[in-house]
């Protein structure tokens, strides 16, 4: 008796990991080289397919732009980084102080919005430089790369607005 349950029980188990495995699948199938998550070549979604069909002038422009977006937004990333450690190390205390918080909270949002503003004139001088790449929701904005779209991308077009390593 005890023998025949141990023997059900490791088949229900390897049948249960099986199926998750399976479940699992090998992520988004909708554009070829879709990775999990990144646009990996999604023309239409501002991969880096998309650069392909650019004349060498668009995509040297894209670069310049881009470089100057880093440069640009380089003290303000670390600013916000430095506000961010601030109030991590206040909620570790055993009484932090609320109203610390609030003002570095709100230290915080002021540098994202400049960061955003900065996203915004980037986005709409690449728009000037390169009108037919796709530069919706997410452009730039995740961790796939140069001129990647960020976040869960089915290749239609709904892009999450990512994690990035320039944006935020």
């Amino acid at each position: 008796m005890k023998k025949s349950i141990i023997i059900i029980s490791s088949l229900l188990m390897i049948t249960f990991l099986a199926g998750s495995v399976f479940a699992y699948g090998s992520g988004n199938k909708g554009c070829k080289g879709q990775g999990q998550g990144y646009n990996q070549d999604c023309p239409r979604n501002g991969g880096p397919g998309a650069l392909n069909n650019l004349t060498q002038e668009q995509r040297d422009g894209l670069k310049v732009l881009q470089q100057k977006f880093i440069d640009e937004t380089y003290e303000l990333r670390a600013a916000k980084f430095q506000k961010q450690q601030e109030m991590r190390m206040l909620m570790e205390t055993s009484d932090p102080d609320r109203g610390k918080i609030d003002k570095i909270s709100d230290k915080i949002m002021n540098i994202q919005k400049k960061i955003k503003d900065k996203q915004i004139d980037f986005k709409l001088v690449a728009k000037k430089i390169a009108p037919e790449l796709g530069m919706g929701k997410g452009f730039r904005q995740g961790r796939g790369g140069k001129f990647q779209k960020g976040g869960q991308n089915n290749c239609q077009g709904q892009v999450g607005s990512g994690c990035g390593r320039y944006a935020n």
